[in-house]
C-alpha cells in the first residue's frame, strides 16, 4: 500500500509539470522577434520614414530597399542568403538613432525560474564601405516590475571586420535567461562616425529560446514511476 501511495504522489506531480511545459512551449524554438527579417512593412530610398510593424522607432532610424542603390547594400553585396527585399538602415541626418520592442515571455515563467532555459541572439550586422558607421543589437532581461536582470549584446561590425565593404555579417551570442524575467527589451542602435547619412545596416534579427533537455534525475524518476507500478501490480497479485 505504501509503494501504491508513493506511486500515486509521484504520479501526480508529473501531471502537474507537463501542463506547464506544453504552454510555456509557445515562446520555445522560435524567433520571437517580431517582423525581425524588415518585411512585414515597406521599404524605402534609405530617407524616407516609416511606421515599423513591431518596433518603436527613434531619430530617422528606418527601412530601406536592397534594390535602392546609391551606394547601399544590394542584393548581391555580403549579407544573408534569405535577405528579401528590405533592411534596417540608421537614417539621413542623425548621429544615433534606433529601434526597440518588448518582448512577453512570462507565459514560460515557471520553466525559467528553475534556470534551465536558454537564449540565442543573432543579427546579421554591417555598414558602408570603409566608413566606421555600425549597428548594436542589445537585450535587457526584465523581471515583472521591469527591473534588469541582466544584459547582453552583439555587434558592433567594424569596418575592418568587412574588409571596407558595404556589407552584413552574421553575429551571434548564446546564454541563460535569469531567473525572474519575464520580459526582454529589445534594441537595435546605429551610431553615424562618418559622413553624413548613418550607416548603420541590420537584418535578420532573431531571438530563440530553447529548454535544457530533461535531467538525468527527472528521467529516473520516470523510469521509477514504472518500477513502482509493476511492483504494485506484483502486490496485489500476491495477495490475490
Amino acid at each position: 500500500m505504501r509503494s501504491f501511495t508513493a506511486f500515486i504522489g509521484i504520479f501526480t506531480a508529473v501531471l502537474a509539470f507537463v501542463p506547464c511545459q506544453t504552454h510555456a512551449s509557445t515562446v520555445f524554438d522560435q524567433n520571437l522577434i517580431i517582423n525581425g527579417d524588415a518585411e512585414s512593412g515597406p521599404g524605402g530610398n534609405g530617407s524616407t520614414l516609416f511606421s515599423i510593424p513591431g518596433f518603436t522607432s527613434s531619430g530617422n532610424f528606418t527601412v530601406t530597399q536592397y534594390a535602392t542603390g546609391g551606394g547601399f547594400p544590394s542584393i548581391t553585396d555580403p549579407g544573408p542568403v534569405d535577405r528579401g527585399l528590405n533592411f534596417f538602415s540608421g537614417g539621413a541626418g542623425n548621429v544615433s538613432s534606433a529601434a526597440t520592442q518588448l518582448i512577453d515571455i512570462s507565459s514560460a515563467s515557471t520553466l525559467i525560474d528553475s534556470g534551465n532555459i536558454t537564449f540565442e541572439l543573432a543579427a546579421y550586422l554591417g555598414g558602408f564601405s570603409s566608413q566606421r558607421d555600425n549597428a548594436t543589437l542589445s537585450v535587457s532581461f526584465l523581471d515583472v516590475t521591469n527591473g534588469v536582470l541582466g544584459n547582453t549584446s552583439i555587434g558592433p561590425v567594424t569596418n575592418s571586420d568587412r574588409n571596407n565593404l558595404t556589407a552584413l555579417m552574421l553575429n551571434s551570442t548564446t546564454g541563460f535567461i535569469p531567473t525572474g524575467t519575464r520580459f526582454i527589451d529589445l534594441s537595435l542602435t546605429m551610431t553615424r562616425i562618418d559622413g553624413s547619412y548613418n550607416d548603420g545596416y541590420a537584418d535578420n534579427l532573431s531571438l530563440v529560446l530553447h529548454p535544457v533537455p530533461v535531467p538525468s534525475a527527472a528521467l529516473l524518476m520516470i523510469s521509477g514511476l514504472g518500477t513502482l507500478s509493476i511492483g504494485f501490480r506484483r502486490q496485489r497479485q500476491s495477495a490475490t
